[in-house]
């Protein structure tokens, strides 16, 4: 199973961000400061994809993960994280999605990239012994 992560923004919430205009005319639209955005996790395999799972960055998403260092929420997904969504989500999944398919739970693999939350020591085992969990 490959799983990851995406941001989805809603950028727009009055006016439109582009109108009909002439090329000498056109201007450009900035970013805006605030906007509404959904962060999920999924995992992909031949045999399907699992449900989403809403984590930090998501708009109104009660933030429960503090950084330890500054005390305050983390602004992205952090190695805790990171774990419950393995633990709580995706592991349980992917041996939902290949139990289905009639293939063992336990004879599958889960890839992943390189990022900070995915290669903690905890979650390299954790991804290790996921059929186990």
């Amino acid at each position: 199973m490959i799983p990851d992560s995406s941001i989805f923004r809603m950028h727009s919430m009055g006016k439109p961000a582009s109108s009909w205009c002439t090329q000498a005319t056109r201007g450009t639209v900035g970013r805006p400061k605030h906007s509404l955005g959904v962060h999920c996790y999924m995992g992909m395999t031949y045999y399907g994809v699992t449900t989403l799972k809403l984590v930090t960055n998501t708009h109104k998403l009660a933030q429960k993960y503090i950084n330890p260092k500054t005390k305050r929420a983390f602004t992205g997904v952090g190695s805790k994280e990171y774990n419950d969504v393995l633990q709580q989500h995706l592991i349980p999944e992917g041996k939902r999605l290949f139990h289905q398919a009639g293939m063992r739970a336990d004879k599958w693999k889960l890839q992943k990239d390189n990022g900070l939350a995915h290669t903690t020591k905890e979650n390299m085992q954790r991804i290790s012994d996921k059929s186990s969990h």
